[in-house]
């Protein structure tokens, strides 16, 4: 096992120049926050991809970089606390691998309000792996491999970012909808001050290809109308 090797090379005094690696407090900012901006961005470029728009118009807000920076220290801290103490890291190597990937689970179930189009088996199979690779962190960050230990969270905040911009994209319910003529419009995202508009199907729960960008603070206080539907779960019309 990944321990019982880890520990066999402290134990010859084999300890690699990683070991010692310390981070001053700007530099450790300075990732957190580039690591938190990228997550959001990976997110929202997942979600926007979902409705074939590319990722130029990725447009990540201050709240949700923020976010993503808290939930980054919460893990970090979680982490901290359950591997400086052998109390709690005889308790954290069993109870930290499952509660994480939970946790992510449950906050992506209040999002859809647990509606999902996607097979329980497909979430059963990534959150085993969810949890191996967590119990693999929690084992590098005990033996204070921190290099391999942050390239392993770097793996894992990516996967989680892009598998939640795609789930929320693929299983959204509400949408804001507009009647123009005899085209029916859905907003799916926002970029900048500007609506994005795609023609949808209700009947096929389709939407086309096509982009209209309508301006938050002048078109659409003149001209269009929107409601309020639950019409989804929507796919792009191929």
């Amino acid at each position: 096992m990944l321990a019982d090797w880890l520990e066999k090379r402290e134990n010859a005094n084999d300890v690699s120049v990683a070991k010692g690696v310390h981070l001053s407090e700007g530099l450790a900012l300075g990732t957190v926050t580039g690591l938190g901006y990228f997550a959001a961005y990976l997110s929202d470029s997942a979600y926007k991809a979902y409705f074939g728009l590319p990722s130029l118009y990725a447009d990540i807000s201050l709240n949700v970089i923020v976010l993503s920076m808290s939930c980054i220290v919460a893990v970090g801290l979680l982490f901290w606390v359950f591997t400086q103490y052998a109390e709690l890291r005889r308790v954290g190597k069993y109870l930290l691998p499952i509660l994480l990937p939970l946790a992510v689970g449950l906050m992506l179930g209040l999002k859809l309000d647990f509606q999902v189009k996607q097979s329980l088996l497909m979430f059963c199979f990534y959150l085993l792996l969810y949890i191996f690779f967590t119990t693999v962190l929690f084992i590098l960050a005990v033996h204070k491999r921190w290099v391999w230990a942050g390239l392993v969270f770097v793996v894992i905040v990516v996967s989680i970012s892009r598998a939640s911009g795609y789930l929320i994209a693929s299983n959204q319910v509400e949408y804001l909808v507009a009647q123009e003529g005899n085209t029916t419009y859905v907003v799916v995202d926002v970029y900048k001050d500007a609506f994005i508009m795609m023609p949808v199907d209700l009947e096929k729960r389709t939407v086309k290809p096509e982009y209209r960008f309508v301006d938050q603070k002048k078109e659409l206080k003149e001209a269009t109308r929107l409601k309020k539907q639950r019409i989804g779960p929507l796919t792009l019309q191929q």
